[in-house]
Parts: C-alpha cells; sequence; structure tokens
C-alpha cells in the first residue's frame, strides 16, 4: 500500500498522509485531516484491486457517505444520501463478518446524520433545505 500511495500525485492544498502506511502502528497516528485525505484520495486507489467485490462495495459506500459529511454544505438530500449508505456499510460488515466486528464506532456513526439535523441551527456547517 505505501508504494502505491506514494505513486499518487496530490495537488499541493491537499493534505498529505505519512509516509509509513504500511506498518502495524502506521494508521494509528492519523490526524483527522490525513483521515480525510486517505479516506477519500487514496484508500481506494490502493485497496480496490486488493478487495473482494463485498469488500469493494462496504469501501464505496463508505468513501461515499465519507465526501457527503466533509461538504461545507449539506442537504438534506445529502444527509439522507450518507445516512443510507452508512445504513448499507454496516449492514454489509455484519452479514459478511459477523455482528461482533459492529462496533461502537460503526453503531454511533448511523446517528451522524440525526444528530446533524438536530443541531444545525448550532453547527458551524450549514444545511440548506
Amino acid at each position: 500500500m505505501q508504494n502505491r500511495a506514494k505513486l499518487i500525485k496530490v495537488p499541493v492544498d491537499i493534505g498529505r498522509i505519512p509516509n509509513k502506511i504500511a506498518m502495524g502502528e502506521g494508521f494509528s497516528g492519523f490526524t483527522a485531516d490525513q483521515w480525510k485525505s486517505f479516506t477519500l484520495v487514496y484508500a481506494t486507489s490502493i485497496t480496490w484491486d486488493l478487495l473482494q467485490e463485498s469488500d469493494r462495495t462496504i469501501l464505496a459506500n463508505f468513501v461515499h457517505a465519507c465526501n457527503i459529511l466533509v461538504c461545507r454544505t449539506i442537504s438534506k438530500n445529502g444527509l439522507n444520501e450518507a445516512h443510507k449508505r452508512l445504513l448499507e456499510m454496516v449492514k454489509l460488515i455484519e452479514e459478511n463478518y459477523g455482528p461482533e466486528k459492529i462496533t461502537p464506532n460503526l453503531h454511533l456513526c448511523l446517528y451522524i446524520c440525526q444528530c446533524a439535523l438536530d443541531y444545525s441551527s448550532h453547527a458551524i456547517c450549514i444545511l440548506v433545505f
């Protein structure tokens, strides 16, 4: 994965990821911005042909939801689409790997969109209705 990541040329305004992602502890030191860059730019490109079809679908749903959720403005339709993708991702993980793989973070990600709606008047992001 590290060699593949080095081949990706990204614009200078996109945050860089650490040089050692291939080693066990490589991902543990990622900042939120580095995770965003890895998820939206690198993950699909460097892992796609290494994944089984079911894992590709899980990754595609996750990346699509993240792409929506990191926008400066989000519509209700966008939030609904993100929720649909996250729900599908969690269902596929449970179906393919068992319910014990549904971690608290996976469970909690299903509440992101509702929280955005609940707190939209107080949020930094702008919800377009």
